[in-house]
């Protein structure tokens, strides 16, 4: 499994054809206060299957950790990887939304994707603190 894509954004579907469509793709967010809980924010994640791996189910966590390495929270679910199709190895498309996310503190946060138990990935969204909010800023 090759992680091709690895974003936070503000909006993300797929269509019927299977064309991804992301709005906002962002790694910050201003807050006066903290505690600050963000109302929604959509995980995009894209993966490629490698041989021998079409009609596998594989199991995903998403690990959220605050700037001192203490974790906020964990998410696990699981999908299937689908059958070749002509010739090539399928793609998977996971898009998660996470609502009323709580940030405690000022600092560089760390998403991991971890599938089947395995280290995929690591974003790095830093929450900043700011004296007030630009009307343009997140």
């Amino acid at each position: 499994m090759e992680l091709k894509l690895f974003l936070v954004a503000d909006c993300a579907n797929v269509t019927r054809e299977g064309k991804l469509n992301v709005m906002g793709i962002f790694d910050y967010i201003n807050a006066v206060n903290f505690p600050v809980q963000y109302p929604s924010l959509h995980l995009i994640i894209r993966l490629d299957a490698e041989l021998g791996e079409p009609g596998q189910t594989c199991d995903f966590t998403i690990i959220l950790l605050t700037p001192d390495g203490n974790q906020i929270f964990d998410l696990s679910g699981q999908f299937q990887i689908p059958p070749s199709e002509q010739g090539r190895m399928p793609e998977m498309t996971l898009l998660l939304e996470l609502n009323n996310v709580v940030f405690p503190q000022p600092g560089p946060y760390s998403i991991i994707l971890l599938i089947d138990k395995d280290h995929k990935g690591r974003l790095t969204l830093t929450v900043n603190e700011v004296s007030t909010l630009e009307p343009s800023g997140n």
